[in-house]
């Protein structure tokens, strides 16, 4: 069996802002490099050393894959096929001005369909990239672990249970939480855990919650 991570990066300044971001390159703020942290400690008490490291190469996600990678000591390989999807003309944007220039494209993103905007990174797409490299980087391996984005991870996950990318099922992740899924050895993925927090997660007995160097 192999146990698969899926962690959305730490917050950023657009994050707390509200602008869109897609494949622009914006660093992580200083409440996401705290979420980094945190989320490689309980990584590396939690599930140990993994057999391979992947993550976006978008600054925001190679940032907090430096930090997991630093706390278990593998290092880390970008993959550009886990880069978020491009939110096209909209991004730099937030969702108000969005809404105000484009309603039409707006409702229909509300309703979770693609828009008809240049440069929109279409969901099908995403997901099977995504997925790809997912099921690429498991063949083998007993736990992986990915830094990506919240709709290239719910999107690659949906595919990879074999569910449509226009399912609710999943939603985004929050910033520095991750999912867990697992694929048996017939081949078959699960979902085990969903949106695990590490300021919340348990440690095992013995083991000081604090961030360490």
């Amino acid at each position: 069996m192999t146990t698969l991570i899926l962690l959305r990066h730490g917050r950023t300044d657009f994050n707390v802002s509200g602008r869109l971001q897609g494949s622009l390159d914006v660093p992580l703020g200083a409440a996401g490099r705290d979420q980094a942290r945190a989320a490689a400690r309980h990584l590396r008490v939690s599930y140990g050393t993994p057999d391979l490291l992947l993550t976006s190469p978008l600054l925001r996600a190679w940032d907090t894959a430096r930090e997991i990678g630093s706390a278990v000591g593998v290092e880390a390989i970008a993959d550009a096929r886990l880069t978020q999807r491009s939110y096209g003309v909209w991004e730099g944007l937030t969702w108000d001005e969005v809404r105000e220039r484009w309603p039409e494209q707006y409702a229909a993103r509300m309703r979770g369909a693609d828009p008809a905007i240049d440069g929109w990174g279409r969901s099908e797409v995403v997901a099977q990239r995504v997925a790809d490299c997912l099921a690429e980087a498991c063949r083998g391996a007993r736990l992986v672990t990915v830094v990506s984005h919240g709709s290239a991870i719910m999107l690659g996950a949906l595919r990879l249970l074999g569910l449509p990318a226009s399912s609710t099922v999943l939603g985004k992740l929050p910033h520095g939480h991750w999912n867990v899924m697992t694929r048996s050895a017939t081949g078959a993925w699960s979902l085990e855990r969903y949106a695990i927090d590490p300021s919340a997660a348990r440690l095992p007995r013995g083991v000081e919650t604090q961030d360490v160097d």
